[in-house]
């Protein structure tokens, strides 16, 4: 395999910092990501993807440095308190990255059904409708918490491609609330996302065939560089979080800021990403989220936009307790606890009599 394709293979996601700070982790990762990139250049050593693909790349090293460089840089200002000062130098960066950020259009490929979960429990309780499954309403901003894209008080709405990644997401919860959503996936009528979410060691098989077969090599080797130039940022953004819970989460600072230039930058409609859960079984799982923003609100205090474009299946209520298996598929748990095996709870059968609320 081509060294430069082999990067993808080592530079997966998932990043554990472990007692490191995140500056400390993210300066030696980029700096060996670099020094990898730079001894894969040769053209000997990349005989399928071709010379034209290592003097791409070879161009694109120092704007890659400078990047990485102004990452660390924005975690550093933001440490030391200097808040607004860490923005600007965040949003410089994005608008520099901009032209070699992966986008994904809704729909573009095939369809894809989406999902969202709320724990049901004795200090949770709610009345089971289609509001209640969509964002946070800002006159309730109080109750929105940090997220990885998305900063306290300012309400997203985050949906899963998979409703099992859904609950793995929201902590394995007992009872739930499950609901269907509908999101725009036409031709005339789509949404935009920054796209985080290819599995990065597929995704290496998949170029691997495409310079074997496609006709028109040259859009190829731009798809890959777009994966070479924006690895800091997507290392950035997908850092396993090592205190769940805790009230500030150091690895949520890129993300957020991210968010918030997709906020002022107006061309997305959010942000497609691959899941950071440290579990193994979202690891396993093919899946991926969405985070979409929230700009301008309606009276009711839901995004005008997403309202009007995002329709909501009747919600249906889940109890691993008291989960019954089809007898057909008895087999299938292989000695394993039903209750921790979503994949056969019929997760997917959940009502899609879709409606805006």
């Amino acid at each position: 395999m081509d060294k430069l394709l082999c990067l993808l293979e080592k530079y997966r996601c998932h990043l554990n910092r472990g007692n490191r700070s995140s500056v400390d982790f993210l300066r030696d990762n980029y700096s060996e990501y670099i020094s990898d990139v730079k001894a894969a250049l040769s053209p000997k050593d990349n005989q399928l993807v071709g010379a034209e693909m290592c003097k791409m790349v070879s161009e694109q090293i120092d704007t890659i440095e400078k990047n990485a460089s102004l990452l660390i840089e924005v975690l550093e200002l933001y440490n030391k308190g200097r808040i607004v000062l860490a923005s600007q130098k965040a949003f410089e960066v994005f608008e520099n990255m901009k032209p070699q950020l992966m986008q994904r259009y809704s729909g573009a490929y095939r369809q894809e059904a989406y999902f969202r979960i709320r724990s049901v429990n004795d200090n949770n309780p709610f009345t089971l409708n289609r509001k209640e499954l969509f964002h946070i309403p800002f006159s309730k901003n109080y109750l929105v918490g940090t997220e990885r894209y998305s900063m306290p008080g300012h309400p997203c709405l985050y949906l899963a491609s998979q409703a099992e990644l859904c609950w793995y997401e929201c902590g394995k919860p007992e009872k739930f609330a499950l609901s269907r959503f509908d999101i725009p996936q036409s031709e005339d009528n789509y949404m935009k996302f920054i796209d985080f979410s290819e599995k990065l060691m597929p995704l290496m098989h998949s170029f691997f065939c495409w310079f074997h077969n496609e006709e028109d090599v040259e859009q190829v080797r731009k798809y890959l560089l777009k994966y070479i130039c924006t690895y800091p940022l997507r290392a950035a953004c997908s850092i396993v979080v090592e205190h769940p819970g805790s009230r500030f989460v150091e690895e949520y600072t890129i993300p957020q800021l991210l968010l918030q230039w997709v906020l002022n930058d107006r061309d997305f409609d959010g942000i497609r990403y691959e899941s950071c859960n440290s579990s193994d079984e979202v690891k396993c799982l093919g899946g991926h989220n969405l985070v979409l923003v929230t700009n301008n609100f309606d009276k009711d205090g839901y995004d005008v936009n997403l309202r009007a474009n995002i329709k909501v299946g009747e919600p249906a209520v889940f109890d691993i307790n008291s989960i019954n298996i089809n007898p057909n598929l008895k087999d299938c748990l292989m000695g394993r606890d039903i209750k921790e095996d979503p994949f056969l709870w019929g997760l997917e059968d959940s009502p899609n009599n879709f409606e805006k609320i």
